[in-house]
């Protein structure tokens, strides 16, 4: 049940928006310190564009080189390369992971935090510190445009759905220590099958990277619309099917490659599905944050390999496969992220943004330190509150 509204519950000033006006905001770039994430949210190009629009842009000293860019190519842009304490002392501060115990710590009281939702990550330690310092933090994957399209998890599922079949080559190979296997095969020679879970945007971007390398590609989903988008947008070679558990089962005997793009309606496939493929076939799960697609994912038993075998099948289970291409996914969020800063550049106005813009609003997670996703709570333990009743103060 929501938690009671009463008038102490976040600064007047935060929930009004008055701060102190006529300056611009200042932006806060952290590293990341989860040890597979290599993704950036702005690069030294978008920098530029802030900088020019008066921003004031701190940058964590080495925070850029998982996508191989320097201090240097930062401040060029306009940044100042600072220590960490200093990042978290901004207006904003934009980060891809959620925070940890000693970034929250660090964090000054009442920042506007922008990070990815990945409630695998979310820990109720550091929520419960984030809401006693009135924190307000906005999840950019759920921040939609006019026509309710999350573009921000539109393009990192498009992302992570063509590194997959990228990734799923080179593992593949003897290289990596896989089977030796061209994923389109030579002529005389099969080609290698690709099964699919899922025909959304993460689904189709896999079968059409997989399609260009010439492999044979199978996609499930119960939606007939989805499928139906699979041939058009990809190619009426596509085999695609309902998820019939007799169909799927011949296909997971013959797959080279399986990816788990989305959880199924009747949840979790079981590990019996994992047992009857071949030895040396490569699993990919990118549906971790929801919880895995199949049994046998789990985050915790590669956090930082990637890559752990079961039942003779390589399983690859991280939360973001885009991190193996970190600086394209880094290039198309900073694309995205530098508008919408643009378009909250006024500290006076940080929370009558969230007022006015509901594609903002329902992206919400913290709202002055009152926590307003529900699922969120669910999994924390923590109190929920509406956020609808927030915006009747204002």
């Amino acid at each position: 049940m929501a938690g009671s509204l009463n008038v102490g519950m976040a600064p007047q000033e935060q929930l009004l928006g008055v701060m102190s006006g006529n300056r611009r905001l200042s932006v806060g770039l952290p590293a990341e310190h989860n040890g597979g994430e290599k993704r950036f949210p702005l690069t030294p190009e978008g920098v530029a564009l802030l900088t020019r629009e008066g921003f004031v842009v701190l940058i964590e000293r080495g925070a850029g080189e998982g996508i191989k860019y320097s201090d240097l190519h930062y401040t060029e842009a306009g940044a100042q390369a600072v220590d960490a304490a200093e990042v978290f002392q901004c207006d904003v501060v934009l980060k891809i992971t959620p925070l940890n115990g000693e970034e929250a710590t660090l964090i000054r009281p009442g920042v506007f935090l922008l990070t990815l939702l990945q409630p695998q990550y979310q820990s109720a330690s550091v929520v419960k510190l984030l809401m006693q310092k009135k924190v307000t933090a906005v999840a950019i994957d759920r921040v939609t445009d006019e026509q309710g399209r999350c573009l921000f998890a539109d393009i990192l599922d498009e992302i992570d759905g063509r590194a997959a079949i990228v990734l799923a080559s080179e593992l593949l190979s003897n290289r990596s220590g896989g089977k030796g296997v061209l994923l389109g095969g030579v002529p005389g020679v099969a080609a290698s099958e690709v099964l699919i879970i899922g025909g959304g945007l993460a689904g189709r971007a896999a079968a059409r990277a997989a399609c260009g390398l010439g492999a044979l590609v199978r996609v499930f989903d119960n939606d007939f619309y989805r499928l139906r988008a699979t041939q058009l947008e990809v190619s009426p070679s596509v085999f695609t099917s309902n998820l019939h558990p007799h169909v799927l089962e011949n296909a997971m005997r013959s797959a080279d490659v399986v990816i788990g793009t989305e959880v199924p309606d009747q949840g979790r496939l079981g590990m019996n599905y994992v047992e009857m493929m071949k030895r040396g076939a490569l699993l990919f799960d990118l549906c971790m944050d929801k919880g895995g697609c199949f049994e046998t994912s789990s985050c915790s038993e590669a956090p930082c390999n990637k890559v752990y075998e079961q039942c003779g099948v390589l399983h690859y289970c991280l939360s973001s496969v885009g991190s193996a291409v970190a600086r394209t996914a880094s290039m198309a969020l900073s694309n995205l992220l530098v508008p919408l800063l643009i378009s909250l550049n006024d500290p006076a106005m940080l929370y009558g943004h969230i007022k006015s813009d509901d594609r903002l609003r329902n992206a919400v997670y913290l709202f002055g330190g009152k926590l307003t996703h529900k699922e969120l709570s669910i999994r924390l333990g923590l109190p929920y509150y509406d956020m609808a009743l927030f915006m009747a103060m204002f």
